[in-house]
């Protein structure tokens, strides 16, 4: 018995401005070996997660796309999309970051690999902070709040309805604050640490000044290093469940915030 499958005009649209607002959020969503899939396989990690997404959506009235407008709103979901990525980069840059100030002071800025995300040459330290922030954001489900919180958008801010909001934008750079705040709060102590020691060799290097303290203390501080960062992982696990809570909730504001806008208008010329 044939089966006629038939998808209305509304329906691909709906599914276009659905994918345009994952997509937009896949740019920055820290996913490890993403970056790695050839380019031809990452759109088909957008459909996959906009397909189930599209149950959720409500259909477009036939008379109000054309080309203009489709363009208009399908920017303005990638706006969204993006908004929601950045800040939930903000997560791994954090890590990262507090591994760049640590770098240097411990001695691991003299040697540099090869980022398997972006292939360029990038601190030991640094490449390290970004696989563990990877891994963190999927061991403590933030990725399962994510898409959630995403399914919500779909279905209280109808694809087609989002503005641009300057609040939004506001508390992103607030985030970003918060962001360099973790990066500090990660790095700070072991930084003083090493601060002493320096200043420990710096006064015997004084006292003894035929004592040749470079060559012997300069592996000394690697290890070091490695030992107490080993010694603060859990510490580090807890900060960013706090870091996690912060961007969530930006998530949730930055939704009720489109929420209401949506609920007040649409976008220019849309109905």
């Amino acid at each position: 018995m044939p089966v006629d499958v038939a998808i209305s005009e509304t329906r691909i649209l709906s599914f276009l401005l659905v994918l345009s607002r994952m997509s937009g959020l896949l740019i920055f969503l820290p996913v490890p070996g993403l970056r790695a899939l050839p380019e031809s396989v990452r759109p088909l990690v957008a459909l996959a997660l906009s397909v189930p997404l599209l149950a959720g959506a409500p259909g477009l009235p036939p008379g109000d796309a054309n080309t203009g407008r489709m363009l208009l709103w399908c920017l303005s979901e990638v706006c969204f999309g993006l908004l929601w990525g950045l800040a939930v980069h903000f997560l791994i840059e954090a890590f990262v970051l507090g591994a760049q100030f640590l770098a240097l002071q411990a001695g691991f800025g003299y040697a540099s690999i090869i980022d398997p995300s972006t292939q360029a040459d990038a601190g030991l330290l640094q490449i390290l902070a970004q696989l563990i922030a990877s891994l963190l954001f999927f061991a403590t489900g933030l990725h399962r709040e994510v898409l959630y919180l995403m399914g919500e958008s779909i279905r209280r801010v109808p694809p087609g309805s989002y503005l641009p909001d300057l609040a939004a934008a506001n508390q992103l750079v607030h985030l970003g604050g918060a962001m360099f705040e973790i990066a500090a709060r990660l790095s700070m102590p072991l930084i003083a640490l090493l601060l002493l020691i320096d200043l420990s060799l710096a006064l015997l290097g004084r006292v003894q000044s035929q004592l040749q303290l470079l060559s012997m203390i300069f592996p000394a501080k690697l290890l070091l290093s490695l030992f107490v960062l080993g010694m603060m992982s859990a510490t580090y696990v807890r900060l960013y469940e706090i870091f996690g809570d912060q961007v969530l909730a930006f998530l949730e504001n930055s939704l009720q915030l489109a929420a209401g806008v949506a609920a007040r208008g649409s976008l220019p010329g849309g109905g």
